[in-house]
Formats: structure tokens, C-alpha cells, sequence
């Protein structure tokens, strides 16, 4: 079994550990069906947080579509080779039978468990599984439901109209400038340096990986200014962090509840903060794809344990 794994997210690294966990069992039983897997991430960061086990190999960096679909196209093509091996050296016709119907359950799959805001990566994932017609499990982080309703809540589409907001917010009213705990990511961080003063102004909530730092710094961010931590968090350390900053604005993505977005709520409501949250980017229109589907993370470690 040839399994492609797409990371850098809580889910991908439940995942990753429950197939080390799996494939150490079966080494101590003496089995040899591995679950091969490759593991995508984009940064050293999110490799170091991956398990270390032997069948697990973990690539660092981004692919385009074209790639993918070459990936996904040589593993199929290896996996149905090994079964067809399988089938010609049985001489039972009851054990080539079984080796038969085992086809479908020894081709290469491939679980989308990247971050619901990499719009990008998903759709390089999804055209590449439908290039190559492996299949795909897309994993389905719900949006959380918070008592949004009892704070000052304003959604954006995305991360340059919210720094459009506070600059005419600051602009037409002075006495509203006040400082941002920004926790988009530093993916987009440079967007922020259009606000004037934001050296003064911005607080950058986001991952410690040296190339954050490095980026931050590089924009001109304070190093005072920057708060480089693993999350999630849970409410009081949300609110220890606005209260570090000062902060009036809290610019955040629905991340979900694995990703922590209630407690930022919670916290942002306590202490009267105003949330400027970036909506999440519009789903592809996956549903009539044979191979590529949805399911929820414990759907996904369910199918796995049932049937591979």
C-alpha cells in the first residue's frame, strides 16, 4: 500500500503517527504490508513535528499539479504490478481469487490533510488525482461554532480587505487606532505592512520556525512585537497574549475547533476585543468526483484501520 500523504496540519500529523503506530505493529508481528507513505510538508518546521519511523518518508517543500499527478501515476502503475506478481505466482485458485479482489485495496492513495485556507495545495491535489485517477480522501475540518454573536465580529474574505478595514478604520477615526494581535500566519504577514506605524502597531502570533523569524524581521517587525509559539492555545493563554499586546484587534482565520478558534473567541469576547476573522476560501466543486471525497479525520482513521 502507497499512501501520499499532504501535511503540515494537526490532522496530518495525527494521521502520520497512527500509520508509524500501525506499521510498528505489524513489524513486530512479522508482517511485510507496510503502509508506505509519503509525507508533504512545506517547511523543516512541520517535518520536525512527524514522526521518525522507517516506512514513512518526509519530503519538505511544495509540488505543482504536473508533479503530483507523475507521483501518484508511478506509485498506481508500481502497486498494481507487485499485485499482478502476487496473482501469477499463486497456484490456488482460491488464493489467486483473493489476490484478485485485494487489486483495489493495493493502489496508491493519496489524503488531503492540509490546512482548509491552502486553497491552493487542494486544488493542485484534486486536479492531480483526477489526472491520474488514483483516489483521494480530502480531510473535513468543520467550522467551529462560537458565540461570535456576543462581541464586535467582522468577517473578510480575505487578509488584504481586513488591513484595508483598519487603515480606513485609523484614518477616519484616531481615537479607534489600537494595537493587532495578528494570528493569520506568516504566509501572508507582509500584508500588514501597508498599516502605518505597524512596527509599533502589529503583534505577529505564529508559528517558531527560523524562516518566521526571519521573514518577520526582514519586513520590519519588532522582535518585541512577535510571539512565536505552537498552538493551539486554550483561553487563558489567548488572553494572556492579548493582554501582552495591548491589543484592541485580533485578526484570525476560522481555523476550527482543532485549530483552536473557539478559545480565541472566548478570550477575545472576555476582554472586549474587536475580531476581524478571514472567511475561509469557497470549497471546490468535488462532489461528483468518484475518487475524491470527504470525510472526517476519525472517518479517515476508521477506513484506514478497516481496510488497510
Amino acid at each position: 500500500m502507497r499512501i501520499f500523504l499532504f501535511g503540515g496540519t494537526t490532522e496530518g500529523r495525527k494521521l502520520a503517527e497512527y500509520i508509524a503506530d500501525e506499521n510498528r505493529k505489524r513489524d513486530a508481528e512479522g508482517r511485510e504490508d507496510f503502509l508506505e507513505t509519503e509525507v508533504f510538508v512545506a517547511t523543516d518546521y512541520g517535518a520536525d513535528l512527524l514522526p521518525k519511523e522507517t516506512h514513512i518518508a518526509v519530503r519538505v517543500g511544495r509540488l505543482d499539479a504536473d508533479e503530483m499527478a507523475k507521483c501518484f501515476i508511478t506509485a498506481n502503475d508500481n502497486c498494481r504490478s507487485s499485485v499482478n506478481q502476487k496473482v501469477s505466482s499463486e497456484s490456488d485458485e482460491q488464493a489467486v481469487t483473493f489476490e484478485l479482489s485485494g487489486d483495489r485495496m493495493e493502489e496508491a492513495l493519496v489524503i488531503d490533510a492540509t490546512h482548509p485556507y491552502a486553497a491552493v495545495v487542494t486544488e493542485n491535489i484534486f486536479k492531480a488525482c483526477k489526472a491520474s485517477g488514483v483516489r483521494c480522501i480530502r480531510i473535513n475540518r468543520p467550522q467551529a461554532d462560537s458565540d461570535s454573536d456576543s462581541s464586535d465580529f467582522i468577517y473578510f474574505d480575505n487578509v488584504q480587505n481586513a488591513v484595508g478595514w483598519l487603515n480606513s478604520t485609523f484614518e477616519k477615526n484616531p481615537e479607534e487606532r489600537k494595537h493587532i494581535l495578528i494570528t493569520t500566519g506568516s504566509k501572508e504577514i507582509q500584508e500588514y505592512t501597508v498599516i502605518p506605524d505597524f512596527q509599533e502597531y502589529c503583534y505577529v502570533r505564529a508559528l517558531p520556525a527560523t524562516e518566521v523569524l526571519e521573514k518577520c524581521m526582514e519586513l520590519g517587525f519588532r522582535r518585541d512585537r512577535l510571539i512565536l509559539m505552537q498552538g493551539p492555545f486554550g483561553v487563558d493563554m489567548n488572553m494572556a497574549q492579548l493582554r501582552y499586546a495591548s491589543a484592541g484587534y485580533m485578526v484570525t482565520k476560522d481555523s476550527g475547533e482543532i485549530g483552536g478558534f473557539p478559545e480565541k473567541c472566548e478570550a477575545a469576547i472576555e476582554l472586549g476585543v474587536k475580531v476581524l476573522v478571514i472567511g475561509r476560501p469557497l470549497s471546490l466543486n468535488i462532489q461528483e468526483e468518484e475518487r475524491y471525497i470527504v470525510m472526517s479525520l476519525k472517518d479517515v482513521l476508521d477506513e484506514l484501520s478497516a481496510r488497510y
